[in-house]
């Protein structure tokens, strides 16, 4: 008879399997494929032929490619930020105990289940120059129309907005949890010392959420890098390559000028940059992280 020692390894590895063979067919074999397409050069058609490292000669010398790596860095600024604090305030207000709360979490979070295609669709009318919502509420306050998906550095700025409205939601909701798991007795203790909330809000809840921050903050540089259906919809990389982040350089390389080489090549930078972003966050960010 096996041992208990031997039937739990047994158990564990059976537990453990399916996600190890998800994760090699979805996620290592792709990766390994990608690179192995990197090196040759193929358009689907012809048969692949190898070339080494010319693609990334091609990628690194290339104009385009760095402008791309530019607006996506941009786009990861504009958004990662604003969310993470915004989703923090959303979050403190909805932990306050007002009435209707579970109605205002739905709310919150209905973005994050809409299509984001459908919401791009929606999106490219309220940006419209002449009947659109947004010049229409600049205009109650005197102030100019903008060309919202017609300007190079305006087109940029909406599509963030939209990253912000359908990501803001998920954050929020994410801390809310954390926030409700810090122990009432600090805020308790806080109160017969006399803390204002403000002091309440930077001494106790910002260190003992740190962890759940830490998080979201993880999620959503990933999440903007990987950044496409609204670049597809709304601007389709322009004007200008304005908006032309990595996912869409990649994708027209590929789909569009029949590159699959050039746009593996692109997709392996693409996962190296994210790669590396999250491992700065990790050394970096975890440190000042408060764990209970």
């Amino acid at each position: 008879m096996l041992k208990k020692k031997q039937l739990d390894n047994i158990q564990g590895w059976f537990f453990i399997a399916p996600p190890v063979v998800v994760f090699t067919i979805f996620i290592f074999i792709p990766m390994f494929v990608a690179l192995f397409i990197s090196l040759q050069k193929w358009n689907l058609l012809s048969p692949m032929r190898f070339v080494g490292l010319a693609n990334y000669s091609k990628m690194f010398s290339s104009g385009h490619f760095w402008n791309s790596v530019m607006v996506s860095l941009l786009y990861v600024a504009g958004t990662v930020p604003v969310t993470v604090v915004l989703g923090l305030i959303i979050a403190i207000l909805l932990n306050q105990g007002i009435r209707g709360v579970s109605f205002y979490r739905i709310m919150i979070y209905l973005p994050v289940i809409t299509s984001m295609a459908a919401a791009a669709i929606v999106f490219q009318y309220l940006f419209e120059p002449n009947i659109g919502l947004f010049n229409h509420i600049l205009s109650l306050f005197g102030l100019p129309p903008m060309q919202w998906l017609n300007d190079r550095h305006q087109a940029l700025l909406a599509v963030i907005i939209v990253g912000i409205w359908k990501r803001v939601g998920y954050n929020a909701i994410i801390l809310l949890a954390g926030l409700q798991a810090i122990p009432r007795y600090y805020y308790e203790a806080a109160t017969i010392d006399g803390a204002s909330r403000f002091q309440m809000v930077r001494k106790i809840t910002i260190p003992l959420l740190s962890s759940v921050t830490f998080f979201v903050t993880v999620m959503q540089i990933i999440a903007s890098f990987k950044v496409f259906t609204s670049i597809v919809i709304m601007t389709e990389g322009g004007p200008a390559r304005g908006t032309d982040v990595l996912p869409y350089f990649l994708y027209k390389n590929a789909f569009q000028y029949h590159k699959m080489g050039y746009a593996s090549a692109a997709a392996i930078f693409l996962f190296i940059i994210i790669f590396i972003f999250t491992v700065l966050q990790f050394k970096f960010g975890e440190k000042k992280v408060h764990y209970q």
